[in-house]
This record gives C-alpha cells, sequence and structure tokens, in this order.
C-alpha cells in the first residue's frame, strides 16, 4: 500500500503546482456586446478591432486575428452582436496611420448575424 501512495501524492503534487499555470497561459475569459467594428491589419493579416459593452470587469478593446479560433458563426460582425471568449495579449493593428490596441483574442464565440 504504501508504494502505491508515494506516486499518487507526487502526481497530485505536480497537478496542483501546474493547474495555475495552466490556467494562467489559457488568458483571460471576455464577454459582452460589440459596439464598434473596424478592420485593420496586424502582424498575423487582416484583423478586426472590436469594443464591446463589458458584462462585467473586463477589458472594453480587442483584436480578432486569422490565428483566433472562431466558433461557427465566425468572426464579430456587427454591432449588437454578444461576444464571449478568451483574450492573452496585449496586441496591437493598423488602418493607415492609425493604431488600434486591445487584447488578442485566442477564443472567440458570437451570437448570429443581427
Amino acid at each position: 500500500m504504501h508504494r502505491l501512495c508515494a506516486p499518487v501524492a507526487g502526481l497530485f503534487i505536480a497537478t496542483a503546482l501546474l493547474a495555475p499555470l495552466t490556467a494562467f497561459a489559457l488568458g483571460t475569459s471576455f464577454g459582452g456586446r460589440v459596439l464598434v467594428i473596424s478592420p485593420c491589419l496586424s502582424p498575423l493579416g487582416p484583423s478586426i478591432w472590436i469594443s464591446i459593452l463589458p458584462a462585467g470587469v473586463f477589458q472594453p478593446f480587442y483584436i480578432w486575428t486569422p490565428a483566433t479560433l472562431t466558433s461557427s458563426v465566425g468572426p464579430p460582425r456587427n454591432p449588437g452582436q454578444q461576444v464571449l471568449g478568451v483574450a492573452d495579449i496585449p496586441f496591437a493593428c493598423t488602418l493607415g496611420k492609425i493604431h488600434f490596441y486591445g487584447q488578442r483574442m485566442q477564443i472567440v464565440g458570437t451570437s448570429p448575424v443581427i
């Protein structure tokens, strides 16, 4: 019985120590109603800068990129849509001489197009 307890305890301790790191790597969740959408260009390609009315204490500016995992409905397209997702790092995109800043959307789901 003692031989089984040491590996199980080691696995439990490793899981407890690594769980916060995996949660941090995923980013922070966000959600709310889309207010403004503007196409822009980022290092990852054609992108979309999105301003939302947060449904909580979230940052209001996000950037959708081609690297964003997007639901089957597609990226946010119209003001009034609801978005829910995970954002990870501060990011920027440009439209001519205008620079947009926000967090890069890592995963996003949107309501159907209105």
